[in-house]
């Protein structure tokens, strides 16, 4: 072992500022607290990692070794130093089992060994700081909030992440297996090629056995085996829950005897593998290697891996004092219903005390917040479990009872003679003589997520307007929980219609601009009509005579452009997408050969070779008759939309069209954009309106 003389380096001092020399002189050097601090900030790099050591409580002396990279003669000779003059330390014999106290006076003598120091300096070093290395790594306050704040943000983002995931590959499986449900994802930093499927599950099956410090998720409903209650419940609340694991010990995943696996290499990270176990019907289908066909969800998929890993270290330096942590990506009502259940009857205990057993306290929520329809008991005390899953309480006009009216109208409702009080619905079931709903609130000028409902057969019971107040207060923080599930399904909701209409969002981008891509592609349309003639004039053994016949040839453009779509558009709808798809769902029903390119959001190109303008009138004409007549459905909207459209219209002869450029390219495609755009102006401003090109001006048909 390489040391340092005490010339070369004093040791370090005490932290009364004293200085030992080789030759055990002391003194008090000028530069004795640069020394300190310098000291200190190695005792905390060391101490910060032994931290991470808390887990292994005590270990023997061999595991000391592989912890510290001490040999195990240096540690009995620090032993041996350090009792020297700290008797009531001294551990003495040669099996003894070493602390997390002792691993982080070990690891500090390791480090100055490190350093350069004798052991003898090391040694005193170390118990002249004994009570800073005792006590560990010095964390603030400050440092723990912001870890747990890490923790829990990139908890958030990585449970997400992971959710995007199995849910693209799961959109992709389904393609080929109807049934097919992935249940567990492992992100493995190594690549996996595996020759069969049988290789691949059992390297999947080894895996999920011992998930060691790996990013996991997994499907909860799947792994705890919860049975859904979508027989009982109003809200569809079906969806899988995706839960986050990692830790730094394997936690064994569950593998069915019908589970298959798959893997997915992303073609940004070659060096890393994300393993999928499937659970399908259908056996020796599942293909080893997951081909994503679409490559706009290729290209997603691969993003959301190479975010997960850009987290993932940082969320796994940030919960490096915990031994284990989840995070779900969304809020499932089914996971919670008992709790909920629990929580109405503790309400109910300290509203009502000794008058608890004959009173009510339940939790209703509507079955929609967009149109709600009625209100149904998602949890409850003091009703019969088959009574509470038959309540239906309809929202239409004022509200039915007294949690309709205050759903309805966003405020409180209070009764002190609820037997009289027609307000109060099944008031003669409930024998109830005090009544209290209390909505529980989105927004003031929004639907509340829920109410409150609190009931009792006693007329003296305490609710009382203070009472009442604190429900409020209440209801605001259930209003938060419930907020949670509502938002999850309103991502989920929006997930699902992202990844339908994938192919058609990534087209609906390409045809945002004036002259975007779509835009391209329809010039590449007339390009080729226009190379077909420039061939037919190339091979002709008479000009004229082509002249002549081209001149009686047509292609016609046409621009369609959806009425008012600015003033439809709503921000909570993807109306813009859907009356698009609408316009080219009719465009396709009349005329299939013909196809539309979008350009500047709500407006299409038909390129209509071989008509002329009087046939194309008649073709627009019944395509337009066919967007109004058919309403338009916007996914997760129940009402109907009908829209209309406008159109301008011009024919080019074919001769017209070779005469704007008979050699440069670029020429024609500056007149082809220039005739578009001309017409495109056209249609702005218009509603129900044809207008054509004709004579040399534009007249409405």
């Amino acid at each position: 072992m390489t040391t340092k003389t005490s010339l070369d380096r004093p040791m370090n001092g005490a932290l009364n500022g004293l200085r030992v020399l080789s030759n055990g002189v002391s003194s008090r050097p000028s530069a004795a607290v640069r020394d300190d601090v310098k000291v200190q900030a190695l005792i905390d790099r060391v101490l910060s990692k032994v931290g991470e050591w808390r887990e292994h409580l005590t270990v023997s002396i061999g595991r000391a070794t592989e912890l510290t990279g001490l040999k195990d003669t240096q540690i009995r000779y620090f032993e041996e130093l350090y009792r020297q003059d700290d008797n009531a330390d001294a551990h003495p014999g040669s099996t003894r089992s070493y602390s997390l106290t002792d691993l982080r006076r070990l690891a500090v003598f390791a480090e100055l060994l490190r350093e350069g120091y004798r052991p003898a300096q090391a040694t005193e070093i170390v118990r002249s700081f004994k009570g800073m290395i005792e006590q560990g790594a010095a964390y603030t306050i400050t440092d723990v909030l912001r870890q747990e704040g890490d923790a829990i943000t990139d908890g958030f983002l990585l449970s997400r992440l992971a959710s995007q995931v199995i849910f693209a590959a799961q959109r992709e499986l389904r393609g080929r297996l109807p049934d097919a449900r992935i249940i567990a994802m492992f992100l493995v930093e190594r690549r996996i090629d595996a020759s069969s499927a049988a290789e691949l599950e059992t390297t999947g099956k080894e895996i999920a056995a011992h998930p060691q410090d790996m990013l996991v998720a997994v499907d909860r409903a799947a792994v705890v085996g919860e049975a859904s209650d979508s027989g009982e419940s109003v809200w569809s609340d079906d969806e899988s829950s995706i839960v986050l694991f990692y830790s730094r010990e394997p936690w064994s995943v569950p593998v069915p005897d019908d589970a298959q696996f798959c893997c997915y290499h992303p073609p940004s990270a070659p060096d890393a593998t994300v393993v999928f176990m499937v659970r399908s019907a259908a056996r020796d289908v599942l293909p080893a290697d997951l081909f994503i066909a679409t490559s706009a969800r290729d290209h997603l998929l691969d993003w959301m891996v190479r975010m997960c890993r850009a987290i993932f270290p940082e969320f796994r330096q940030a919960t490096r004092l915990h031994n284990y942590r989840y995070r779900s990506d969304g809020y499932r009502l089914s996971h919670t219903r008992e709790a909920l259940n629990r929580l109405m009857a503790r309400v109910r205990d300290l509203i009502f005390g000794d008058d608890a057993d004959v009173s009510l306290a339940c939790l209703l929520l509507p079955n929609d917040l967009y149109k709600p329809a009625y209100l149904s008991i998602l949890a409850h005390a003091g009703y019969p479990d088959e009574v509470a899953r038959r309540v239906r309480l309809n929202l239409h006009g004022e509200g039915e009872g007294l949690s309709g009216r205050a759903f309805n109208t966003c405020e409180p409702f209070l009764t002190r003679d609820a037997a009289h009080d027609m307000r109060v619905f099944g008031a003669q079931d409930e024998r109830c003589q005090v009544a209290l709903a209390a909505p529980l609130l989105s927004h003031w000028d929004t639907h509340p997520f829920g109410v409150l409902y609190l009931a009792s057969q006693r007329p003296v019971s305490p609710i009382w307007s203070e009472t009442a107040f604190v429900a409020l207060v209440f209801g605001n923080i259930l209003s938060e929980l419930l907020g949670r599930w509502w938002l999850t399904r309103l991502r989920r909701k929006h997930d699902d219609l992202l990844h339908t209409y994938v192919e058609e969002y990534v087209r609906w981008f390409k045809g945002m601009d004036m002259h975007g891509p779509e835009f391209d592609e329809g010039l590449q349309n007339i390009e080729q009509i226009w190379e077909r003639i420039a061939a037919m004039f190339k091979d002709a053994a008479n000009v004229r005579t082509v002249v002549e016949r081209l001149s009686r040839q047509y292609v016609t453009l046409a621009v369609l452009d959806i009425d008012h779509s600015r003033q439809r558009h709503r921000s909570d709808e993807p109306f813009l997408l859907a009356a698009q798809r609408h316009v080219h769902q009719a465009v396709t029903h009349i005329s299939p050969d013909v196809r539309g390119y979008w350009f500047k959001n709500d407006h299409t190109l038909l390129v209509l070779d071989g008509y002329t303008l009087e046939e194309a009138i008649v073709l627009i004409r019944r395509i337009a008759s066919r967007v109004q007549m058919v309403p338009v459905v916007i996914e997760g909207r129940t009402e109907r939309t009908t829209i209309t459209i406008s159109a301008a219209l011009k024919s080019l002869s074919y001769q017209e069209l070779y005469d704007l450029s008979h050699n440069d390219r670029n020429v024609l495609r500056s007149s082809l954009t220039t005739i578009i755009d001309a017409i495109y102006e056209q249609t702005r401003g218009c509603e129900r309106t044809l207008k054509i090109f004709q004579n040399g001006v534009w007249t409405i048909a």
